[in-house]
This record gives C-alpha cells, structure tokens and sequence, in this order.
C-alpha cells in the first residue's frame, strides 16, 4: 500500500504506481466516494471508450463524403441549421 500525503486545500498525490496502472493523466477527472472509513476514487471517463470510437467512425464517414467542401460551405450550413433550430424554437413560444 503507498502512503499519500494530505496537502493544502485537501489535495493528494495519487502515487505514480497507481496513475500509471488506471491510465490516469494530469486533468483527468476522478469520482471520489466515502465507504465506511475509506475514501474511494475512481477513474471517471466523461465519454465510454466506445461511444467515443462510434463518434471518430462517423467523423471519418462524413469527412470522407464531404472532401472539396470548403469550411466556409460548412460555416454557412451550419449557420442555416442553427437559425432553423432558432426560428423553430421562436415559432414554439
């Protein structure tokens, strides 16, 4: 078991063993929860692996169906659907 040392405002160093065996990097983000006497923390991944690897497979899909589109085509389109999506909204009220 490695020993942590409390600093200022409550914060510890995870030591390295550990970091380095749960993937943790600087920023990550960790849940941390009291069970009994212990305090647990836990590697909180904000996008499951697999979601992320779905999200970067259809990024390549549209990159590939759209290549000699400019970016100000894609600004412009972009900028039609958010002022569909507004006047929807406004249309609603």
């Amino acid at each position: 078991m490695a020993a942590a040392k409390i600093l200022e405002h409550g914060q510890i160093t995870i030591p390295k063993q550990i970091r380095e065996s749960l993937g943790l990097k600087k920023g990550d983000v960790v849940d941390a929860r009291l069970e009994g006497d212990c305090v647990v923390i836990t590697p909180k991944k904000l996008v499951a692996p697999e979601d992320w690897e779905k999200l970067l497979q259809m990024m390549n899909t549209v990159h590939e169906q759209n290549r000699g589109i400019s970016e100000e085509e894609v600004y412009q389109d972009v900028q039609c659907a958010v002022d569909e999506l507004r006047q929807e909204d406004y249309d609603k009220q």
